[in-house]
């Protein structure tokens, strides 16, 4: 009987000590996520080209080897953000994330059925006038809808050998993000 006492003690202790550490790692977890790590290198309405051989801050992104990557902060407490980029890519793909770092919306060149990129992102608010009074310079882009205000995009745009980096680089110097006044 002491002996389940004991073990049931230790097992207390040790779930206490655990609980503790998760609790006093919070502000260094928080501050080392993604998140942080975007609002830190990218200024909203800046596109910002990713070096994936780089370590930036002691923070390897971890990117695909076969992808450039660029990336845009945006907030949309002034109006609703537009992204573009044109020209002739192999293949691209798009993912827009909220302040948490969780991603919303997805696409593609293949889902677009274009080679270019045009998506604006807007709140309920702006959503709703877009839908009644759609400008012309956007009449053809993919609207994404989202509940927070603030997040950012990352660009991907497929690069499989070194041959096709001035295409790429070329793709990806078209790429804007924009805030737009409705």
């Amino acid at each position: 009987m002491s002996r389940l006492l004991l073990a049931i003690l230790i097992g207390l202790v040790g779930a206490a000590i655990v609980h503790l550490a998760v609790i006093l790692m919070l502000p260094w977890v928080s501050a080392n996520s993604s998140s942080a790590y975007i609002r830190d290198i990218a200024p909203p309405y800046e596109t910002v080209i990713l070096d994936k051989n780089a370590v930036t801050k002691q923070r390897n992104p971890r990117l695909d080897p076969l992808f450039e990557t660029a990336l845009c902060r945006y907030d949309l407490s002034e109006g609703a953000a537009r992204f573009s980029a044109s020209g002739q890519a192999l293949y691209w793909s798009l993912s827009v994330y909220d302040a948490s770092g969780t991603v919303f919306f997805s696409a593609n060149d293949r889902i677009a059925d274009s080679p270019n990129v045009d998506l604006v992102i807007a709140n309920k608010q702006q959503l709703r006038y877009v839908r009644e009074n759609t400008p012309e310079e956007i009449s053809e882009a993919i609207i994404a809808p989202t509940d927070s205000d603030e997040g950012f995009l990352l660009l991907r745009v497929f690069s499989p050998d070194k041959s096709w980096k001035p295409v790429v680089d070329s793709y990806l110097s078209t790429f804007e993000c924009e805030l737009l006044d409705i």
